[in-house]
């Protein structure tokens, strides 16, 4: 992983208005981990050594470290700098100073740090070293590799910095729920293909996307919400060419034509190529195929994908696919 560690007093991560919808997983610093939708913007790095604007398409994780207050530099800068040379009574004076200023200029003190022209000071009580370590245990850290933000990107770049990140709203299953950007400690993001409506009302399930071995991102979601008792239906149409099975072509029921893979079977419940649902993010797979009407035994929106358990961007071909409730 090649990692771009930025090094500057006011380093800060912005939220432009260009956003997309995205899926993510939130680790929240409790240890739960929530999964859903959310709708981000491109995310921008100003420095005062340029600007680094990176889509949200780009990004596959953003770690939150302390949040930062950069708004105070203009004070805490000029008191680093006096306390690397001031005397021990002197320096008592500033230290509390800077420490009442709280966690928050954590990062402007870790910065200040690795700067090439920083001096320890000969003081044995009040050093930088000592305020460090002391916000550190009030922010509940032990190194300083968790005072900062960070961004991935490009599956191989590392930004670190401070980001204006403020509260964020995920659309899970049950409902939206609001996490405060001090209780996450992580996102994992990931972009949702615009859903493709057909003006039946069916959607376009495609097989260059939505492939059950695709993560989560190769199901559909399509809003049709029952619960246990309700009926409902599935009726597809269409051919695919899967390339992950040697390029034979497949209808909703599963293999129709041209190379058989070897993998293939028809002794499984799920066929491969074959239209599949499942009801809640977490629900039973189950075939539908070309025609399907049956009754809920759970509560949730109904999912639909293609199976396949290896995903080939190069697929072609898909499939119209309606969910009816009755």
């Amino acid at each position: 992983m090649k990692k771009i560690t930025l090094f500057f007093t006011a380093i800060t991560l912005l939220l432009s208005t260009f956003a997309a919808n995205v899926q993510l997983t939130v680790k929240l610093k409790n240890g739960d981990v929530i999964t859903g939708k959310s709708v981000l913007p491109k995310i921008t790095v100003v420095s005062p050594y340029g600007t680094l604007s990176i889509p949200i398409e780009k990004v596959s994780n953003i770690k939150l470290g302390i949040p930062s207050d950069h708004t105070k530099d203009g004070a805490v800068l000029p008191d680093l700098n006096k306390l690397q040379t001031a005397s021990e009574n002197e320096s008592k004076v500033i230290y509390e100073r800077l420490l009442s200023y709280g966690t928050p200029i954590l990062s402007t003190i870790v910065t200040f740090t690795q700067n090439p022209f920083y001096k320890i000071s000969e003081n044995e009580k009040y050093t930088i070293e000592e305020l460090t370590d002391e916000l550190m245990k009030k922010a509940n850290i032990t190194t300083t590799t968790e005072v900062n933000d960070a961004v991935t990107f490009d599956g191989v770049n590392y930004v670190e910095g401070a980001i204006a990140f403020n509260d964020i709203v995920v659309q899970a299953e049950y409902g939206n729920l609001t996490f405060r950007r001090d209780k996450i400690e992580s996102l994992d993001v990931s972009t949702i293909e615009d859903i493709t409506t057909n003006p039946d009302g069916s959607f376009k399930l495609k097989a260059s996307y939505h492939i059950s071995g695709n993560d989560n991102k190769g199901w559909l979601n399509s809003g049709v919400k029952v619960k246990n008792g309700d009926k409902f239906s599935i009726v597809a149409n269409g051919k695919i060419v899967l390339k992950s099975l040697s390029g034979g072509t497949y209808t909703p029921d599963g293999y129709s034509a041209g190379t058989k893979d070897g993998a293939y079977t028809d002794d499984t419940p799920l066929k491969y190529g074959a239209v599949i649902y499942k009801v809640g993010e977490y629900g039973e797979i189950k075939q539908a195929g070309s025609k399907f009407e049956g009754i809920s035994t759970e509560e949730g929106n109904i999912y639909i994908s293609i199976y396949e358990t290896v995903y080939d961007k190069t697929n072609t071909g898909s499939y119209s696919v309606k969910v009816t409730k009755k």
